[in-house]
């Protein structure tokens, strides 16, 4: 695979343009704010804390969440064009893939489990213990992919 990556007109291209990488760099930051940003409220309200706040007001971050991802998500196949020997070989590029597929897992145990019902939920009640169990594991594993992704560039791969 990293092979053929580095034949692609993409890898060039990457490579080749001068303000590509800042630019990704600058819009994965961006990406990663928004989306740390929203999931931050939302899985602290989900945990039982905010009440204050109703926690179907907290879901209306929800999109800016998946914005911020769309938008890492980009970024980080760009980075992966650009220097595919760096990642593939990175274990800690590596975890932080298995984090973010732990991540998925754990929406879409928000999605089928308490996404409908939360909507009827009365708006500053506390959670039920699987609300809580769902916004700490989102917790735990979004700050695992950012640090794992902060490592990759001053840990070496061996």
């Amino acid at each position: 695979m990293e092979q053929w990556i580095l034949t692609t007109s993409l890898h060039t291209w990457v490579i080749d343009t001068p303000w590509a990488w800042p630019l990704f760099e600058t819009l994965h930051f961006f990406g990663l704010s928004l989306m740390l940003g929203a999931l931050f409220v939302v899985d602290l309200r989900l945990v039982g804390l905010f009440r204050g706040l109703s926690i179907q007001r907290t879901l209306q971050l929800l999109p800016w969440a998946s914005f911020g991802f769309g938008i890492n998500l980009f970024t980080g196949l760009m980075f992966l064009m650009g220097d595919p020997e760096r990642y593939f070989s990175h274990t800690g590029f590596r975890i932080k893939m298995l984090l973010i597929v732990l991540a998925g897992i754990n929406v879409l145990w928000f999605v089928l489990r308490i996404g409908g019902p939360l909507q009827t939920w009365p708006g500053h009640s506390n959670t039920p213990l699987e609300a809580k169990l769902i916004g700490v594991l989102s917790l735990v594993l979004w700050f695992g992919v950012l640090i794992m992704g902060r490592l990759i560039p001053y840990v070496s791969t061996g």
